[in-house]
């Protein structure tokens, strides 16, 4: 199972069906969001995604050496989503997200 470090305490799995998910969830210690990538809100994923100060969160698609840029929530979320999407080869129904 690949995943995403969303902050210091949170991993994101992305699963491309609903057995897989609940497979995968078997593996995992401390899950504390299991849902279909459709019912996810932004403001679900907000407290899991690392923050940068005054107020944006970290995007995985830019590198570290550039100034500091702000993005959303669920602009830093679905560039998370991408690069599993390329580690996977598959596209993510359904995500879980795990405490570290």
């Amino acid at each position: 199972m690949n995943s995403i470090k969303l902050s210091a305490y949170y991993r994101l799995y992305a699963f491309p069906d609903y057995q897989s998910m609940q497979a995968g969830k078997r593996y995992l210690q401390r899950v504390v969001l299991a849902k279909a990538l459709t019912e996810v809100q932004e403001k679900e994923v907000r407290t899991y995604l690392q923050r940068t100060n005054p107020g944006g969160y970290i995007n995985y698609l830019q590198p570290l050496h550039t100034p500091p840029y702000y993005f959303s929530a669920d602009r830093s979320f679905i560039s998370a989503l991408q690069l599993l999407y390329k580690s996977n080869g598959y596209s993510a129904r359904y995500i879980v997200v795990e405490r570290v």
